[in-house]
């Protein structure tokens, strides 16, 4: 998504944290227990629409080839006369870099781009030439070229003037700012190297986004993504929200958006893709594998972020896909690979506790028939002979940069933020849950010696951000 918010109150919830009670994969299911199913899920939704978090949204289950649910909330105005329905079109924001880096391989496939080739090679006329030729396409859509956020600034911009930004005003911007750490080297959720990469695909493909994404997606599987630029005027094109206090107020389409988060679609259409990314319509099996493979960086740490794909696990399951967003979630499309299954959940409201992750995740546990009891969390005891004690650095703008690892008098770790600390449970395998953010997960990354040099944090199943150690162990 293109900002995270500071701490989402929603993350994972996994077997080996909460003391979840598993229903394994069953049998086909009878009718009686097919509408049963649908019940509670219908309940569900009505639920969540009840809070008054969002104005509408909308939830596809598939397994396989099959609609398993199809289901529209709420309405797509303040007035409540429009319905969402399943025809209805959500954006789906930074889940657009998933599908850009489909593009990217399929190019790489025909011999056109290499993930290796330098920004410089692949944009001779980027302003700042030494950066260039030190980051490649890989770096850039795996979020490790060290480019600046040009958000921050640009989407400002944009808002105050209501003037779409050009080509020269995000040159103007990558020649005038500093990488913020050498490519490789590090991991930051970066919108800028996803813009610089749908300008590559047009550059190279001598064609419109737009026009790549019809002929690599839409025409082989029959989908009808589009892009906000196309897609903000057409009828079943639901408006978006900010909620400000009790209040919803119209927020524009940025019409603008491309490579980093312009695609929209209905909830189930966006679900078929997961099946075919998957299965080799779109891209050859070893292109989907290195897609989803977790990028290593230069001293061997491994991020949770493949090549515009985020990896994690929910209830223990592997999981891959994306989220999108802005101040908050409003778009996750997740893929089950050992279920082949998949969740998508678009809502049309920013700025809400009520967002995305957070209903993805009661119905995700609802239909794979979990249950939450956490007095029967699985308690493992502390390895005193691990080390990760001491100050862990991330670089996500949006996310306070620094926390620290302390000990108490207890002998319990605390995940602190300043002078906040909260006691952290462990989990066994180096994983820690920290009660204030029940449903999120901190994994440490621990060399030979038993000394800690980062530690990944995960929201809602998915990975979200690495920090490493500031003082790493000799």
């Amino acid at each position: 998504m293109r900002t995270l918010t500071i701490k989402l109150l929603y993350g994972l919830l996994v077997a080996s944290i909460l003391g979840l009670t598993q229903c394994k994969p069953s049998p086909r299911l009878s009718n009686q227990d097919v509408d049963s199913t649908v019940t509670q899920l219908d309940s569900l939704g009505q639920s969540i629409l009840e809070g008054g978090g969002v104005v509408g949204f909308s939830i596809a289950i598939m397994k396989g080839t099959d609609t398993v649910y199809n289901r529209g909330f709420g309405f797509t105005d303040t007035t409540r006369t429009q319905p969402v329905t399943n025809s209805t079109r959500f954006k789906l924001a930074s889940i657009s870099k998933l599908i850009g880096s489909t593009l990217v391989m399929k190019l790489v496939e025909e011999g056109k781009l290499s993930l290796d080739q330098t920004l410089l090679e692949l944009l001779p006329d980027y302003p700042n030439p030494e950066q260039a030729k030190k980051i490649t396409l890989a770096h850039m859509i795996s979020h490790t070229s060290g480019l600046p956020e040009y958000a921050t600034e640009i989407d400002s911009t944009y808002v105050r003037t209501g003037v779409n930004p050009s080509k020269q005003d995000f040159y103007t911007f990558f020649k005038e700012s500093d990488l913020i750490f050498e490519p490789g080297s590090n991991y930051s959720y970066c919108n800028s190297g996803f813009l610089l990469m749908g300008m590559i695909v047009e550059r190279i493909s001598k064609q419109r986004l737009q026009q790549e994404f019809d002929r690599v997606i839409n025409k082989p599987a029959g989908m009808d993504l589009r892009l906000i630029e196309e897609a903000a005027t057409l009828p079943d094109m639901s408006p978006y929200w900010e909620k400000k206090g009790d209040r919803f107020i119209p927020y524009p389409h940025w019409t603008w958006i491309k490579g980093d988060g312009g695609l929209t679609a209905t909830s189930i259409e966006l679900a078929h893709f997961p099946k075919q990314w998957s299965t080799g319509r779109f891209i050859d099996l070893a292109s989907f594998q290195e897609m989803i493979k977790p990028r290593v960086l230069t001293d061997g740490i491994e991020t949770g972020y493949g090549l515009g794909v985020r990896n994690g696990e929910f209830f223990g399951e592997k999981i891959i896909g994306h989220t999108g967003g802005h101040k908050s979630t409003y778009a996750i499309m997740v893929y089950f690979p050992e279920r082949d299954t998949t969740f998508v959940v678009f809502i049309n409201t920013d700025n809400t506790a009520t967002s995305a992750r957070k209903i993805f995740g009661q119905f995700a546990a609802t239909y794979l028939g979990y249950t939450i009891n956490p007095e029967a969390i699985p308690k493992q005891p502390l390895n005193k002979a691990v080390d990760y004690l001491g100050t862990y650095k991330g670089y996500d703008a949006k996310i306070e940069e620094s926390i620290e690892i302390k000990m108490g008098e207890d002998g319990q770790l605390s995940y602190c933020m300043g002078d906040t600390c909260y006691p952290m449970t462990h989990m066994g395998d180096h994983k820690f849950w920290i009660e204030k953010w029940p449903y999120d997960l901190v994994t440490f990354e621990v060399n030979d010696m038993g000394q800690a040099l980062a530690l990944k944090e995960y929201y809602t199943g998915f990975y979200a951000l690495l920090r490493k150690r500031l003082i790493q162990p000799n």
